[in-house]
């Protein structure tokens, strides 16, 4: 049996479609196969938009900013502002396609990936061009991730759901829901850094070096939108004296890739507890 193995720090590599939960098929059988073309006919079409909106090879180049709080509170009103383009350019995709080390990520993974789009040879002109669109790809999905989650909390991020089943919304419902002029409230009203023991300090500095960065950090984000404290988290790396979002998660603190959850004060106090414990 093949293993997989674990996904690195940075954008992570997109999950094959998932199962349908046990008794969920009552309005009969998708046909997976077709499912599964047209997911990799998505994502190809994905890559050519993104290739024509950035082309050439410094693809996924965004702005750098003073502070880590200062990138993150810019992504935040970005997508407040139902701006596209300003939320991305808060990424560093194309700075981490060009620094990226092949050689070192594989020795890192002790294996090589194919679902993983992200590790190219940095110092190839062609791979890392289109390695800076592979990033910016995965950048737009986490930020899809993130707003569909608050938009429409109950569709899963990570499986199919079939609109046949009773309890399913119907596709204009769906529709209706992700109007992106709702999100025109959301702030960011703690951004916390995580910090733990020796070992996590060690990981960041690795994951770091594997995307040419001279830094890494990870921060708990608690969003606040129509009312109710949401939990996130996002990666950032310092190029220089520049900072920049490379994920939108803390695997440490088990906040999933791209997804914020209800969360109350106490519980991002916790979160973050729970991550300095680990030193003692």
């Amino acid at each position: 049996m093949t293993m997989q193995p674990p996904a690195p720090y940075g954008t992570p590599p997109t999950p094959p479609p998932g199962p349908v939960p046990s008794g969920r098929r009552r309005g009969g059988t998708l046909p997976w196969i077709l499912v599964a073309v047209l997911t990799v006919v998505a994502l190809v079409l994905g890559v050519l938009l993104v290739l024509q909106a950035v082309g050439g090879d410094d693809a996924g180049d965004g702005r750098g900013f003073a502070s880590p709080e200062e990138a993150i509170e810019f992504s935040t009103e970005s997508l407040a502002d139902g701006d596209a383009e300003a939320a991305l350019s808060a990424w560093s995709a194309g700075e981490q396609a060009r620094g990226s080390d092949f050689v070192g990520s594989l020795e890192y993974l002790e294996a090589y990936a194919p679902y993983n789009p992200n590790i190219l040879p940095g110092d190839d002109d062609f791979f890392a061009g289109l390695g800076g669109v592979a990033r910016e790809g995965g950048a737009a999905d986490q930020i899809r991730r993130l707003t569909y989650s608050l938009l429409v909390p109950d569709l899963s991020q990570d499986q199919v759901t079939p609109l046949s089943d009773d309890d399913a919304p119907s596709a204009q419902e769906l529709r209706d829901d992700l109007d992106s002029g709702r999100l025109a409230g959301l702030s960011a009203q703690r951004i916390e850094r995580l910090e733990g023991p020796e070992r996590l300090t060690e990981t960041y500095e690795r994951a770091a070096e594997l995307v040419g960065a001279d830094e890494r950090r990870e921060y708990l984000v608690l969003y606040e939108w129509e009312g109710e404290t949401y939990l996130g988290a996002v990666g950032v790396l310092r190029y220089d004296d520049e900072w920049s979002i490379d994920a939108f998660s803390a695997p440490i603190a088990n906040v999933s890739v791209g997804i914020v959850t209800p969360a109350s004060e106490d519980d991002f106090d916790e979160a973050l507890a729970s991550v300095a414990d680990l030193g003692d």
